[in-house]
């Protein structure tokens, strides 16, 4: 019986102390996660929305979606770099990665509304609202007109169609 009463004493401590953690660690998630939704400043917000509408204006918030979820397939790959900045200016030896930052043209957006999609969905992409990948971990994409450039030919594979766009992810 003394052996019983313990166990449950014992129980009762642990319990308690749970329950006194539990705040605590839900708080520490909470923080987390508003800390990683502020990690991006104001500049990187506005070139990845930047990013969103000039590469996908023409295929809606879907469009912009995948194309969104590519530049973080990006930072999580090892094969990429590791900030929205340096995967979106991140240069070829051809040129740019993503066209419109080297085409000589003015990056001002034009489309007043699909520029304030590209900003709705920049602020879902990264305060923490994010949609599922339709893209299925994709890192490169192209027009469906376009022959598929070789590089993706040896050591990718497709993993989505929207619309006039191919997604690939590494194999």
């Amino acid at each position: 019986m003394r052996l019983l009463s313990t166990l449950f004493a014992g129980l009762a401590v642990a319990a308690a102390v749970a329950a006194t953690l539990a705040p605590t660690t839900a708080l520490r998630a909470q923080e987390a996660t508003a800390a990683a939704a502020t990690e991006v400043n104001a500049a990187e917000r506005e070139l990845f929305a930047l990013n969103l509408y000039h590469e996908a204006r023409s295929e809606g918030r879907d469009g912009m979606v995948a194309v969104a979820w590519v530049v973080l397939n990006r930072i999580d790959s090892e094969a990429f770099p590791d900030s929205i900045t340096a995967v979106i200016n991140e240069p070829t030896r051809r040129g740019c990665q993503w066209g419109w930052t080297c085409d000589g043209r003015s990056d001002t957006p034009t489309e007043q509304d699909k520029w304030e999609m590209a900003q709705e969905v920049t602020a879902s992409m990264l305060d923490g609202a994010r949609p599922g990948d339709p893209t299925g971990g994709a890192i490169a994409f192209h027009e469906t007109f376009r022959a598929t450039p070789t590089w993706l030919q040896r050591g990718a594979t497709r993993t989505f169609t929207l619309n006039n766009h191919h997604f690939y992810r590494l194999n």
